[in-house]
């Protein structure tokens, strides 16, 4: 695999972990609410997953997080 499409699939896990993440949290906090539960979970999930501006958030800070790993990775003097 071309390190090009590596570091695209490492922008790519990094955004669906994040997304899980939050998953998670929405989720559970749908199910202590009074009128929540897993459906009313899921439906506020995806309405705030599939907003722009926090997919491009996302997609961003896993961008600038590979973008700076590599950097610091080839600035580290060999042994």
């Amino acid at each position: 695999m071309s390190p090009l499409m590596q570091r695209a699939l490492d922008v790519a896990i990094a955004t669906a972990l994040t997304a899980a993440v939050v998953f998670v949290v929405i989720a559970v906090n749908s199910l202590l609410m009074p009128r929540g539960g897993a459906m009313v979970g899921f439906k506020t999930w995806y309405a705030f997953i599939s907003r722009p501006d926090i997919l491009g958030t996302m997609i961003l800070t896993a961008l600038v997080t590979i973008a700076y790993v590599v950097w610091h990775q080839a600035r580290r003097p060999t042994r």
